[in-house]
């Protein structure tokens, strides 16, 4: 999912500035030098972000039979891919970012809606994050579907979620 992949790249992206920091004796990121090991985005923005690539819970379950994007036939077709290629469930847990390190991730966003599959999983990286010490906001809509937002010009919530996205966007 692209939100996965956005916490994944973010989650890289700190854990080698802390790899390089160690190496150069401590937390060197605010020298003058330019010893920085990589710039950190200002922030991440995720739509439904797909982040927990273990066994199917809660939301997942619950929510796939009136989901319109993550449907039944993508459920079917899914999981099992998952656990095909990261086989055993100590390797899901460490594949899904919601379990990952969040500490020196930039400022989070996370739109969803309370009604799709992926509402959960969504809340639980944004309890995660914000207990290693991130800076989340999260916008919760009601009886959307996965992804609602890029149908904005068609329906007033994915209108009102984008304009969300947008304006923390520009606060940053």
């Amino acid at each position: 999912s692209g939100g996965g992949l956005v916490v994944l790249l973010l989650q890289a992206l700190a854990e080698a500035q802390r790899a390089f920091d160690e190496r150069k004796g401590g937390n060197e990121r605010d020298n003058d030098d330019g010893s920085n090991c990589v710039q950190m985005p200002a922030g991440g923005v995720m739509m439904g972000p797909f982040v927990d690539y273990t066994e199917p819970k809660g939301s997942m379950k619950e929510y796939i039979k009136h989901d319109l994007i993550v449907n039944e036939s993508v459920y079917d077709e899914g999981i099992p891919y998952l656990e095909q290629v990261l086989g055993c469930h100590e390797n899901r847990v460490r594949a899904s970012p919601v379990y990952g390190n969040f500490d020196g991730l930039p400022p989070l966003c996370i739109c969803v809606s309370e009604h799709e599959v992926v509402y959960d999983q969504a809340m639980l990286m944004a309890k995660r994050a914000k207990e290693q010490g991130v800076h989340v906001t999260v916008g919760v809509w009601k009886y959307m579907c996965h992804v609602f937002q890029l149908l904005c010009p068609f329906v007033p919530e994915g209108k009102e979620s984008f304009d969300f996205m947008c304006e923390w966007i520009r606060e940053r």
